[in-house]
Formats: structure tokens, sequence, C-alpha cells
């Protein structure tokens, strides 16, 4: 007896079915995300339309000493930080709330193509996982920690410019940005790995698929050059809920009838297609779905090319 046996895999019967039903509840949270993440991204805009400006002027004669005679410079940011806490939180919860769905869905997403024989590193559920927790506890510190410390400068008598900074580099600052600058960059690696091997094996369009992709690397670079990306990230989340639901324009991909990877055809295969066809539209597919749900592979039978 082998010192080693390959754990037996769950029958397709087994798997199609729990797809099924998981498919619909995915797709809402999908959908449920997409909310979150627009409302995510124009809530900060709304709260801080009245945040104090301090132009660079003021602050290179504050560096050289010389005195304003009043409160600091950054006095009324951080006592307006303080007025707004409560919408403010709102909107770190809305973040939270946002990036679980996300990770919710790339797991389910990764299952199904890795059914159908995705090379998609596992690595790739526990950088979903992870980085989704990540983001959200990140999110909720730093949320938290600037409520904190800025509650606490409100009520102090010293308000001069150098207490409004300590005000806002705290511990639990530090600790929520570091979080969730970890979280960021692994459900970033985790969006462009599950995005792309869902669209190989045909679960995703090549559309969907690149598009996941490129909102995993607007993860990274969004919050770099100080662009929004949920505007991109949120078109992808209703597209993804929209497919799981059935709702597909042009119907849900054959691949999600069975446990057989159906793989898009390159562009050199469309244009064989359409020399072989006479000129007419090609096929989507290199390879034809299965003729009913719940039966993979029974269908699938080689076609003679036409001469």
């Amino acid at each position: 007896m082998a010192a080693t046996e390959t754990p037996a895999r769950p029958p397709a019967q087994d798997v199609l079915v729990r797809e099924a039903r998981l498919r619909p509840l995915v797709g809402l949270a999908s959908l449920a995300a997409a909310i979150l993440a627009a409302a995510a991204g124009v809530l900060p805009g709304a709260i801080y339309s009245g945040f104090p400006r301090v132009y660079v002027l003021d602050s290179i004669r504050a560096a050289s000493g010389q005195d304003f005679g009043g409160d600091g410079l950054r006095t009324a940011q951080v006592l307006f930080i303080h007025d707004k806490a409560l919408p403010l939180l709102g909107a770190s919860v809305v973040q939270a709330l946002m990036v679980l769905l996300v990770g919710a869905v790339l797991v389910f997403l990764l299952d199904a193509a890795q059914a159908r024989g995705a090379t998609t590193p596992r690595l790739a559920r526990l950088l979903a996982m992870v980085g989704a927790v990540a983001s959200a506890v990140g999110a909720l510190l730093l949320q938290i920690g600037v409520m904190t410390e800025a509650s606490t400068f409100a009520g102090q008598s010293d308000h001069s410019t150098a207490a409004a900074h300590d005000a806002v580099r705290g511990g639990l600052v530090v600790a929520g940005s570091g979080i969730g600058f970890f979280g960021g960059l692994t459900l970033a690696a985790a969006f462009v790995m599950i995005a792309i091997g869902a669209m190989r094996v045909g679960l995703l369009t090549r559309f969907v698929g690149v598009l996941g992709a490129i909102c995993g690397v607007l993860l990274v670079l969004g919050p770099a050059t100080g662009s929004s990306t949920f505007i991109v990230q949120t078109f992808w989340l209703v597209m993804v809920g929209v497919l799981l639901l059935g709702r597909w324009p042009r119907g849900t991909p054959p691949a999600w009838a069975g446990l057989d990877a159906i793989p898009w055809m390159t562009q050199q295969q469309v244009r064989e297609a359409r020399a072989a066809g006479g000129g007419g539209p090609a096929p989507a597919r290199a390879a034809p779905a299965p003729a009913g749900p719940g039966v993979p592979g029974a269908a699938r039978r080689k076609r003679k090319r036409r001469g």
C-alpha cells in the first residue's frame, strides 16, 4: 500500500449542486459589494468637502518658526476630523464590509476554477481570505485610532501645530495603516490570480477576467497615485454579480454547466474558424458546452472540420 494517498475528490454532481446553490447567493453578494464599493468611494469625498486647507506658503512659514499668534496650522483639520467622527466611522464600516464580500466572491470563483482544473496556486485562497480580513481590520483600526487621537486633541489645551501632528500619528493609527497596506497587497495578488484563473477555464469572459486583474493592480497603484479606483472595482463586481445570477446578456458561460474547462478561443483559432465557416460568425469557444447541467463531459465530442 502506498505511503501517501491522493485525497478523493468529491463527486462531480455534488460539486455542481453546491455551486448551483451558492451561485445566486454569491451573485447577490457581488452586487451588494458593488453598492458598498460605490458608497465607500463617494462618502469620503462628501464628508471631506469642507476640510480646512493648509497652504504650502503657510507650511513653510510655520516650519521656519514664525508665530501665527493662535492655534497651529493643522488644528482646524484635526478638529474637523473630530466633528465628523461618526460619518467617517460609518464610511470605514462600509469599506470593511465591502472588502469582506469581495473576499467571499474571490474564494467562490477560485473553488469553481480549481474544480475545473485551473492551475491557480492554492495560496490564492489564503491571500484572498487574509487580504480581505486585513483590509477590513486595517480600515476600522485606522479610523478608530484617528477618532481617539482627535478626541484627545480636542479636549486638551495645547492646540499647537506639533500637538496636531502628534494627534494623527498615534500607535493605533500606525497599526491600522500598516495592516491595511498589507491587506491591500495580498488582496491585490488574489484578485489577479483568481480572475485570470477563472477566465482561463471559461468561468469568466475575457473582458471580465482581464478587468478583474486590472482591479488587483489598481488596488496597489491607486493609493500610490492618489487616483480613485472604486469605479473600476464597482463595474467589475456588478458584472460578476450579473454573470453569477445567470443574467449575462450572451448567456452564462458553458463552463458553469459541468466540470470541464472550456477555454476561450485564441485569435488564431477565431480566424481559422471563420475561414473554415466561409466567413460567417466564429464560435466563441474552443470546445462545446456540456449537454446539460450535472453531466460533466457527457457531450464532449470532436467536431469534424468542414471542408
